[in-house]
């Protein structure tokens, strides 16, 4: 059984970070002779054409990165694939309320309206390379560079994680305060906000546009 990382220490996340604004604000070859017709068969050159573009679409989809002509259900469906062939193991989405009830857990996906969340209260801060703990949180650095960009993923992954554990100026992470909101340098904004259950907190995240 899983133990969870619930520390008092998510009170400094309420005080430091009191937001309430939720965002991460992100397509027959025809030889005529005087004697005879040769036609050239077509249908290897279409099956190989076809075998081109499935790997192409392929390549797409494998990119880590949200892609805006898609739904979120499509993205979430790409993620996963991608944390499946990483990781071997996937988010499960839920609703807030569907998750709190069923009791918190790792590998959860939260969704609430456009925006997706984790709960910080699933933290890990025994960091072992080597044990499913890591892939949890390596998973979670993939979530967030995938709905949030590269840099603005791996800066929100890093200050949450010093947040959690003591605190953190998020300035150094190259976010500030601006109405109640931590907004990142390139302008997209995260939220940090308490979930019903008094040990949940969640980081939501809305999909940058690409």
């Amino acid at each position: 059984m899983k133990k969870y990382l619930r520390r008092s220490l998510m009170v400094v996340l309420l005080m430091v970070l009191p937001f309430n604004i939720l965002a991460c604000n992100k397509d027959n070859n025809v030889s005529v002779s005087d004697t005879e017709i040769e036609i050239t068969p077509i249908a290897e050159n279409i099956e190989t054409i076809d075998l081109e573009e499935r790997e192409n679409d392929t390549d797409t989809d494998s990119e880590l990165v949200y892609k805006s002509s898609k739904t979120l259900a499509e993205n979430i469906d790409i993620l996963n694939n991608i944390l499946e062939t990483k990781y071997g193991k996937s988010l499960t989405p839920s609703t807030a309320e569907d998750y709190e009830k069923a009791g918190q857990s790792d590998w959860t996906l939260v969704l609430e309206d456009n925006k997706v969340g984790i709960d910080t209260s699933t933290w890990k801060f025994d960091y072992d390379s080597n044990s499913d703990d890591s892939k949890y949180m390596d998973a979670i650095l993939t979530t967030f560079i995938f709905f949030c960009g590269e840099e603005m993923g791996n800066s929100l992954w890093s200050l949450t994680g010093d947040l959690l554990d003591g605190g953190a100026d998020e300035t150094q992470y190259g976010f500030k305060h601006d109405g109640g909101q931590v907004v990142y340098k390139n302008g997209n904004v995260a939220a940090y906000e308490p979930g019903n259950n008094k040990s949940t907190i969640y980081i939501w995240l809305t999909p940058s546009e690409y």
